[in-house]
């Protein structure tokens, strides 16, 4: 078993935040807001860069559900496939990208990040949030939408006819909302508009973390100028 990353001698990590999003849904906001919990270190984007173990994880799984029930001679197509450990590669791929990508801190009690690069994944975005779920420590998901005709007209999207954009939108949303609902537990699904409204709709997220809800400190980001 591989040791969480990030956790130190005599010190646990807590558990894996995902702020899963799409382009201009005030992700950084929310990316900000979650770093008011206590020992919370929330790197912001890395190009998607988790997606590429993803895709290297899935054809393996599935060839080795296919080919790897029993061992075959040397002489076989699919010498050898029998003896992978998928779930041990799987957890492998979970623990370098700790270590690598998000550099956890010493002391880190909750390490993740945002990205907003989901919307080509289209109908495999379950299948992705379901490989997080299975391989990093404790992990939570955190999803974002927002007003899918403002998204639109943000410069972001400049390049992107909104009736290409709007239908991906809808779809995310449909996912996040669907995966929420299935796992309450490990996922909060958050509106901007409403967050921005009444920051106090935070509360129940910060409960499901087991996580103090900090009113001064998130009224002190929701009154700061996003540099971006």
């Amino acid at each position: 078993m591989i040791k969480p990353a990030g956790a130190g001698e005599g010190q646990t990590l807590k558990g894996t935040l995902f702020v899963v999003t799409y382009g201009r849904s005030g992700s950084t906001l929310l990316q900000s807001l979650l770093q008011t919990i206590p020992g919370a270190c929330l790197r912001g984007e890395n190009g998607g860069a988790l997606q590429g173990l993803f895709q290297s994880a899935t054809p393996l799984r599935r060839a080795h559900g296919e080919h790897g029930l029993q061992a075959q001679p040397a002489d076989h197509p699919w010498h050898g496939m029998a003896e992978i450990d998928v779930s041990a590669y799987e957890r492998r791929l979970a623990h370098v990208f700790m270590e690598e990508i998000l550099r956890p801190p010493e002391g880190a009690r909750w390490v993740g990040f945002k990205e907003v690069r989901y919307l080509q994944m289209g109908a495999n975005l379950p299948q992705f949030l379901n490989f997080c779920r299975r391989v990093f420590h404790n992990p939570f998901f955190v999803f974002n939408s927002r007003n899918h005709g403002d998204v639109c007209k943000s410069k972001w999207w400049a390049d992107h006819p909104e009736a290409v954009i709007r239908p991906q939108l809808e779809r995310a949303d449909e996912i996040f909302t669907r995966f929420s609902t299935n796992h309450p537990r490990i996922a909060h699904h958050v509106q901007y508009e409403e967050l921005v409204a009444d920051p106090e709709i935070l509360r129940p997220l910060f409960e499901k973390l087991g996580e103090p809800y900090d009113a001064g400190a998130v009224a002190q980001i929701m009154g700061k100028r996003l540099t971006h």
